[in-house]
């Protein structure tokens, strides 16, 4: 297949672009600064450009097969994030003029509340209100905007726990259809989240949904 990997020089980017090329993947890698990018390949090109300009992302994801998304921001105390779903509208615009279909996204356990299905206490009550909230609530805007507006798409957001900068493990990956895995870990290892998100290309089980992982 041939990827576009967005957030490529981010932790969990880095590994998805490393594990696809082993796979035998070609992969484009649009970024700002391509100096960051320290793998090199025959089948990687890295182009530089800006994640906002729609003309930019169009050329990249010309000929892909699909758009796989580790792009994340910073959390604040005080102002609104609006990153995530403002990203994902310019990525759309671009896959739907280069006819693209297929997308994985990073988003997080817990974007949403559930009064009938709530999160752990610790997610819930410390991280939110004091944490992630404004980056959580920005990643529920994008699953909002993808939910919505984009059922042209074959889309599916992997929600992980806290993510450790590991590389993937032979750990069984549990997957739920909510906004966390009940009993599952907390932490999960950004490899394995790297693999998942590649393994799941080969199927059609999770087009059009927004899937917790975990061990």
């Amino acid at each position: 297949m041939k990827l576009a990997v967005l957030g490529a020089t981010g932790p969990t980017g880095v590994l998805l672009t490393q594990l696809a090329i082993e796979r035998g993947h070609t992969v484009v890698v649009p970024v700002r600064r391509p100096q960051k990018v320290q793998l090199q390949h025959e089948r990687l090109n890295v182009a530089e450009g800006d994640i906002y300009n729609q003309d930019f992302l169009v050329e990249q994801f010309s000929g892909c097969d699909a758009v796989l998304s580790c792009l994340g921001t910073k959390p604040t105390l005080f102002s609104k994030i609006t990153f995530y779903e403002d990203t994902m509208k310019v990525v759309v615009s671009a896959m739907r003029t280069a006819g693209v279909k297929r997308l994985v996204a990073i988003t997080s356990w817990c974007t949403s509340y559930n009064s009938e299905d709530p999160g752990p206490f610790f997610v819930e009550w410390i991280l939110k209100p004091f944490v992630l909230g404004r980056v959580l609530t920005s990643m529920a805007d994008m699953e909002d905007f993808l939910q919505k507006e984009c059922s042209d798409l074959d889309y599916t957001t992997v929600r992980p726990p806290g993510l450790k900068t590991a590389p993937p493990t032979e750990n069984e990956i549990k997957v739920e259809e909510r906004q966390f895995v009940e009993g599952a870990s907390s932490m999960i290892n950004r490899g394995d989240v790297a693999q998942f998100m590649l393994d799941i290309l080969e199927t059609e089980k999770w087009y059009k949904k927004c899937i917790a992982v975990a061990y």
